[in-house]
């Protein structure tokens, strides 16, 4: 057998032995294992003594008015801004969707009242010009370069009939 400290395969099985999961035929494997390797011997004590510690632990009886004291407690700890906005409760609760209705109805209004834009034809006979800068012309003609360079890479053989 394998050391599971070692190893970390089947690991599990030493805490299963702690716990008393494990059948008779791997229990005596895990023992007689055990008798040789001080590490696993080491991890099942200890773990046995957690489990031990588990099942001795008892835990303290629960009164009977424990949830009346905790929701006492509860309502005890309120908020400064809960204690704020208590007073304020029953405005917001009827004054909100008033104020949303007026504003849902104020948009409304305001859309059908805007007069709808008429797209402006440029005057017949007008020619408009661009202007370029001198190294806006330079940065488009060392961009059409690189391009350039970089279908050459991509294809290195031009004879290639594109049709193809």
């Amino acid at each position: 057998m394998k050391c599971p400290m070692e190893t970390r395969d089947n690991a599990d099985w030493l805490v299963d032995f702690a716990s008393g999961k494990l059948d008779a035929a791997m229990r005596a494997q895990i023992e007689e294992h055990m008798q040789a390797c001080p590490a696993c011997r080491e991890f099942a004590v200890g773990q046995q003594t957690v489990w031990q510690a588990l099942e001795d632990w008892e835990p303290a009886p629960v009164s009977m008015d424990f949830d009346r004291r905790l929701y006492r407690r509860i309502e005890q700890q309120v908020s400064w801004w809960a204690r704020l906005a208590r007073p304020l409760n029953p405005l917001w609760r009827h004054a909100v969707p008033v104020a949303a209705a007026a504003g849902v109805v104020l948009v409304a209004g305001l859309l059908m009242n805007r007069p709808a834009a008429k797209p402006v034809a440029p005057l017949a006979g007008t020619e408009q010009v661009e202007t370029l800068q001198p190294d806006q012309v330079e940065h488009a003609l060392d961009d059409m370069e690189m391009v350039r360079e970089f279908s050459h890479l991509v294809r290195p053989d031009n004879s290639v009939d594109p049709k193809m």
